[in-house]
């Protein structure tokens, strides 16, 4: 219950801020441009963030205090940005939330995996505690946004909860003894986990376009209210349940080649249904394909990070993953889709991201066939 504790109150704060930031942006008289750049500029600072504080927790007596250290500085920095209104000082801010911020996930997940690796129990299931907190909290902020002028809200209530994880944290334990020097980079000599970043790249920069561009897609069709988009985080929140019940026995079937090439293929079809929509139900209900995307990825990976690197090298792994996952992807998926939105608008983009998505599986299609040919053989 302890870890359960942590995911749930980390998913929380989560949820407003990936769910609803680009609103608040946008309430700050940014357009499609600027905000693709502001978010390049965030994912490209948090590169070499995840890389320093992975390794420094790798290195720290007690990790944990990395992590509280990283979440008081995120709450921080995004009240500040609830009370900026220069747009060069919302741009530094959210930089340097980027650089504070986005290494919170590696190293919690890294101490998480650690205690229940200790106890004997699977990831999926302590995962799921996050996603259900993800979705009540993106569901009833939706309707708290059913407004004009709440905007303002999302970087408030996001720091106040991000708090509330920062106590949290505390449940998760992670003492450790002083550890040698950390070289996370060095990861990269090894070729299969090196394969592997490579394969998710493009879909992860395509979930980087989705959270910056899908509000105001939504948005912009007949009919849909802030408390629809409300319903559409819900589901999508909602559909990552079943596969977190089942996906420490689909790793271990398909390993992560299989279940990322799962989701590559899922996120395909779901841009290509965004992108050719016109109603806001059918949007809604292409969130359902988000239990096959983003949620199989970060999951495989995370075990199978777990399972490959070295025990004092957990943090800085995991921090690598995010690298990938967020940092490099979100910097093209921002940085590109930001033009692609303004060249061929917002649905344009969403095909683009579909068509990157299977050439993907088309060009690494060596790295994942194995996994399927070799679980066919395992039933015969």
């Amino acid at each position: 219950m302890r870890v359960k504790a942590y995911m749930a109150a980390y998913y929380l704060a989560q949820a407003v801020y990936q769910s609803y930031m680009s609103l608040f942006y946008r309430a700050r008289g940014m357009d499609a441009a600027r905000l693709g750049v502001l978010y390049a500029l965030a994912a490209a600072a948090s590169i070499p963030g995840q890389l320093l504080f992975g390794a420094a927790a790798d290195r720290a007596r007690v990790p944990g205090r990395v992590l509280r250290a990283l979440l008081l500085s995120s709450a921080a920095l995004l009240l500040l940005q609830a009370f900026a209104r220069d747009a060069f000082a919302l741009f530094a801010l959210a930089a340097l939330f980027g650089f504070a911020y986005t290494p919170v996930q590696p190293i919690g997940d890294a101490l998480a995996l650690e205690r229940l690796a200790r106890e004997g129990k699977p990831f999926g299931t302590t995962r799921l505690m996050g996603a259900l907190a993800f979705a009540a909290s993106a569901f009833v902020f939706g309707f708290l946004l059913d407004a004009s002028g709440r905007e303002s809200l999302v970087a408030l209530v996001a720091a106040v909860l991000m708090l509330v994880a920062l106590v949290c944290s505390f449940l998760l334990g992670g003492e450790s003894r002083p550890r040698g020097e950390v070289r996370p980079l060095r990861l990269l000599r090894e070729r299969k986990l090196l394969r592997l970043l490579l394969f998710i790249l493009p879909a992860q920069a395509t979930m980087g376009y989705f959270y910056a561009f899908f509000p105001t897609r939504f948005l912009e069709l007949p009919g849909a209210t802030g408390a629809l988009l409300g319903w559409a985080n819900l589901v999508s929140a909602l559909a990552e349940i079943p596969f977190l019940l089942v996906g420490d026995r689909l790793f271990a079937r398909w390993d992560a080649a299989g279940v990322t090439a799962l989701a590559t293929l899922a996120l395909g079809v779901r841009w290509l249904l965004t992108g050719l929509g016109e109603s806001a139900c059918l949007l809604l209900g292409a969130q359902i394909l988000h239990g096959l995307g983003y949620i199989a990825i970060s999951l495989s990976m995370a075990l199978y990070i777990r399972r490959e690197v070295a025990q004092d090298m957990q943090a800085s792994g995991q921090a690598l993953l995010n690298v990938f996952c967020y940092g490099v992807a979100r910097v093209l998926g921002n940085a590109l889709g930001g033009v692609a939105a303004r060249a061929f608008g917002e649905a344009g983009g969403f095909l683009a991201c579909a068509l990157l998505c299977f050439l993907s599986l088309a060009a690494f299609f060596p790295v994942w066939k194995d996994a399927f040919c070799n679980s066919r053989r395992d039933m015969v």
